[in-house]
């Protein structure tokens, strides 16, 4: 199977997209663990951070800082965890370089699938807020 993300970037599978810019784009988590918990993810396959690109590298945080910014506004984050982990030892569980934006202090949860309803809500309460 291809990498999910690598479909999601190509518009060949659903997801609840927050930002699209032309190196990466950002997603809701399928799983999340706080609401609005949201995933940075490479237009290109990149496997890890020892595979990107500096530029891509950048660009990645770059909109985790605006995704952050927009967790804060609509959803009244109190604080935010950046999270990237590389590699299967350190819990690498898609082999595409993502970077989790977890916002906190906000409704927690326990990792479940993401309902439809509650997907696009938070999706559009963040596009809102980043302006797009």
């Amino acid at each position: 199977m291809e990498c999910v993300f690598c479909e999601i970037a190509r518009g060949r599978a659903p997801a609840f997209v927050v930002y699209e810019g032309e190196r990466v784009l950002a997603i809701l988590d399928k799983y999340p663990m706080s609401e609005g918990h949201t995933l940075v993810i490479t237009r290109e396959h990149y496997r890890d951070i020892f595979e990107l690109p500096e530029v891509h590298l950048a660009e990645m945080v770059r909109v985790a800082k605006l995704v952050a910014l927009a967790q804060k506004k609509a959803l009244g984050a109190r604080g935010v965890r950046l999270v990237m982990n590389n590699g299967r030892e350190a819990g690498q569980e898609i082999m595409h370089a993502h970077i989790h934006v977890i916002p906190r202090g906000v409704a927690e949860l326990a990792r479940r699938l993401l309902r439809p309803e509650e997907g696009e809500r938070v999706a559009s309460m963040l596009r809102a807020a980043l302006g797009m």
